[in-house]
């Protein structure tokens, strides 16, 4: 199953070299989310078919973690294929997601960018989190609005950190990634089932995208110069001004 929006890992063409390095990134992030996780409550918001919420509950099996998704179907795949003691999964909206206890880490990893008002989004977990909680998450800081249909947001980093000091969180450690484009097969017509990685035709809805907002194109022209042929990724953990 190969979608520009979501990863399934077991179904990813282990001989693929994209979707190898595709699979490492994320799983990065979440070993970075992992390493900073405290409390004993943790809620992965956004958590997609839950593989990466499998791996924080298997590498802390002394907490309870959640996994919210909108997507029913994502939903029940985690159900089917990631299973432990301490791991439940909840299809809700992540901006009026609510829980009657608050949690002590939360982990929204490339979640910002998808949701129409991503301050809504901040607020929402600065409420479920606890004095002392902490957030880690991660946004693309260069341009995907041209290449990733579902992106509604471009974030730098400054625009990025600014985001959550809204709501007096602070970021104190930092993750920046960088993922080589793909070039393969980048105009091709295939469906996703079809597919044989994760990028195959975004060249089209780049030429689409810039057809209808050609001002972006400087946008991209810009990014390209200063970081060349790659998209970066930022992950911050963030904790309250007062807890740090």
């Amino acid at each position: 199953m190969h979608s520009i929006e979501r990863i399934y890992p077991k179904d990813l063409d282990p001989h693929s070299a994209a979707d190898s390095e595709t699979l490492r990134i994320h799983l990065e992030r979440y070993a970075f989310a992992a390493e900073h996780l405290s409390g004993e409550r943790v809620l992965d918001m956004a958590c997609g078919c839950g593989y990466g919420t499998a791996l924080l509950a298997e590498r802390h099996p002394d907490k309870q973690v959640t996994g919210v998704d909108i997507d029913p179907a994502a939903i029940a795949y985690a159900r089917q294929h990631y299973r432990l003691p301490n791991l439940r999964y909840v299809c809700a909206d992540a901006e009026c997601f609510e829980a009657e206890n608050g949690f002590d880490s939360i982990v929204s990893l490339e979640t910002i960018e998808h949701l129409p008002h991503p301050s809504r989004l901040i607020a929402n977990y600065a409420r479920l989190l606890t004095e002392r909680g902490r957030v880690i998450a991660s946004v693309p800081i260069t341009p995907t609005l041209d290449g990733n249909p579902h992106h509604l947001h471009d974030f730098s980093r400054r625009s990025f950190l600014a985001l959550f000091r809204g709501q007096r969180l602070c970021a104190v450690q930092q993750l920046e990634q960088v993922q080589p484009w793909q070039f393969k097969g980048l105009f091709s017509r295939r469906r996703d089932h079809a597919k044989r990685h994760r990028s195959e035709g975004v060249g089209n809805a780049v030429l689409s995208y810039y057809r209808a907002h050609p001002w972006y194109l400087f946008a991209r022209l810009a990014a390209m110069l200063r970081y060349g042929f790659s998209n970066r990724y930022l992950t911050c953990l963030f904790a309250r001004e007062q807890a740090r």
